[in-house]
Parts: C-alpha cells; structure tokens; sequence
C-alpha cells in the first residue's frame, strides 16, 4: 500500500513539472518578431506645414509630411524615435513611442528652434 502512494505521487510530480515546461514554451510567441512592421500615423499635433521625419536618427529619413503635418509610414515594431524637423529648418521636435504591427498613431509636438 505505502508503495502504491508513493508510485501515484511521483507520477504526479512528473506530470506537473511536464504541464510547466509546456506552458514556458508558449512564451516564445510573446516575442515580437523582428521582421514585423506597423503602420505609423504621423501627426503634427500643433502646425500646419511640411515636414521632414526622420527614424531614430537623422541619417535615416522616411519622408516629408503633407502641408497638414500628417504621413503614412510603414515601420519595423519596436521602440522607435520619430524626429520632425520643417523644410526651413525653424521648427523641430520628436516622439519615442512602441511601435506594434496594426495600427499607431505618433503625435509630434513640434518647438521654435531660435
């Protein structure tokens, strides 16, 4: 009998341990996967104008907005800073924001630069 108990309690505790590893693998589809892209909405919150946006740095532009200060962009998902910067170079300003894939709207607030 105390063998019997002993045997059902150790088929216990290898079912359980197996029920955990099969849940931690389900982890990996939590990680978003690099190749993915969302679409960004960029939009000057508070100017009408054309600017000039740029993706985690001044090296890499995507394009210039409409005279509205909004653009569509299609980006890798991830933390990304959006820099806008007008065609004349007098205002200027940048949004860090999580890009997921779907949809994401980016709100830049743009300042006087002089």
């Amino acid at each position: 009998m105390r063998k019997s108990i002993l045997f059902k309690k150790s088929i216990l505790i290898i079912i359980i341990i197996a029920m955990l590893g099969l849940f931690t693998g389900c982890t990996v589809f939590l990680i978003p996967d690099p190749g993915q892209t969302g679409t960004v909405y960029i939009n000057i919150t508070n100017s009408d104008w054309f600017y000039d946006i740029y993706l985690d740095s001044h090296s890499n532009y995507l394009g210039t907005t409409n005279v509205y200060g909004q653009k569509t962009f299609n980006v890798p998902t991830g933390y990304h800073t959006f820099y806008a910067e007008d065609v004349d170079g007098w205002y200027s300003g940048q949004k860090t924001q999580n890009i997921h894939t779907g949809s994401n709207y980016v709100n830049i607030y743009v300042y006087y630069n002089y």
